[in-house]
């Protein structure tokens, strides 16, 4: 049984070992990019459409100069481009309109063109902001009043209390009606290119190392050393309730499990592929071009494919699923060591017999059969 759990636990590290390194390389290319920032922009522009910007370049220009405000932008990036934020609340959004439609906001109105100031106020007026330099100063001066009267209350439902008595109007209506169904959307749309990016990674990782999980999982089930290893190198990056597990039976026995649930894996995760290395399961193109192409086969097609699916599950699943294996596996070690020593302990020899009213010793019933009928003739 122990072996088993080896076996699933050094498939699992292996899993997670280059499932990190697809995560990582997919957080930074996310981030490069601005991919979740241009998912929102189109979100908000999507949302100004609904508000009555009729023009998409003029609700396109109006939610990049939003996003790109100084209190949502995440700073400048490569080249000093500034870079769009990532996440806006609904009442900021709200308060972020009326301020565009103010001249003498130039945070956002002088980075307008005459063509999206014009749009955006004639979309304000339509639904019911006359004057939106007077609506917003209403607005800040009741989250004011409502601060000093309920400071028990948390600051978003304060912004929208004020907005709701100071900016109450169809334009209010339509932003509150659409604004957390439009955020829900981007989130999707941006999970599924994240996904998609994710897998392309996978497939370049796993094709690049030549990584046939297959491989790895007959080989772990045959090499004790490398499960060992494995298994190894698992426990020492992966911790349960900060306790040591108790060592187990067989060669594995003295691997403890040591870290505290909250602690990350070793990113690095050398040990895993210094011994995949050495195993010769993981081929490097870049130390030896023509031993990369010699090892590649055909053979190992299946166990790549099953291996790109399985590590673009992602680092977290794999992680959550290497502590649970951890878990067991220190419980079943603790029991297995339990029955090892019972069975290991020398038993008393007058237990075995006991003497009759004659003195005689009387051999224990099961040897007669009087239990589980061991008689051949019973």
């Amino acid at each position: 049984m122990l072996k088993t759990l080896d076996i699933l636990i050094g498939t699992t590290t292996v899993l997670l070992a280059f499932a990190m390194a697809v995560t990582v390389l997919t957080q930074a290319i996310t981030t490069m990019f601005s991919r979740k920032g241009e998912y929102l922009k189109n979100g908000l522009t999507s949302l100004l459409h609904q508000l009555g910007i009729s023009t998409p370049a003029v609700a396109q220009e109006i939610a990049d100069a939003i996003l790109k405000h100084p209190m949502i932008s995440e700073g400048t990036g490569l080249g000093g481009k500034v870079k769009l934020g990532t996440v806006i609340h609904r009442e900021e959004f709200t308060k972020l309109l009326l301020a565009a439609a103010n001249k003498d906001d130039p945070a956002l109105w002088s980075k307008l063109s005459a063509a999206a100031q014009n749009e955006l106020t004639a979309m304000l007026a339509a639904n019911g902001v006359q004057d939106p330099a007077a609506t917003l100063k209403n607005v800040r001066a009741m989250t004011l009043q409502l601060e000093a009267s309920n400071p028990e209350l948390a600051t978003d439902v304060r912004q929208s209390l004020a907005l709701l008595k100071e900016a109450s109007s169809d334009y209010l209506a339509l932003t509150n009606a659409w604004f957390d169904q439009t955020i829900d959307r981007v989130s999707q749309a941006f999970a599924k290119n994240t996904h998609i990016v994710t897998v392309g990674l996978a497939c370049v990782v796993v094709l690049t190392v030549q990584l046939d999980i297959l491989a790895v999982m007959n080989r772990l089930s045959i090499d004790d050393k490398l499960r060992n290893q494995v298994v190894k190198a698992a426990a020492n990056d992966v911790s349960l309730d900060g306790k040591a597990g108790a060592p187990s039976s067989g060669a594995a026995s003295a691997n403890p499990v040591t870290a505290s649930p909250d602690l990350p894996p070793d990113l690095s995760n050398k040990p895993v592929y210094d011994a995949l290395t050495d195993a010769g399961l993981l081929t490097m193109p870049f130390i030896s071009p023509s031993a990369w192409w010699h090892q590649f086969d055909s053979r190992k097609v299946p166990g790549m494919l099953l291996a790109i699916l399985l590590v673009s599950l992602g680092a977290p699943f794999w992680y959550n699923i290497l502590k649970d294996l951890l878990g067991l596996r220190s419980a079943l070690a603790k029991k297995d060591d339990l029955q090892r020593a019972m069975r290991q302990t020398t038993q008393d020899a007058g237990a075995a017999t006991s003497p009759n009213s004659s003195g005689a010793p009387v051999a224990p019933a099961w040897l007669h059969g009087e239990q589980g009928n061991l008689d051949p003739k019973g």
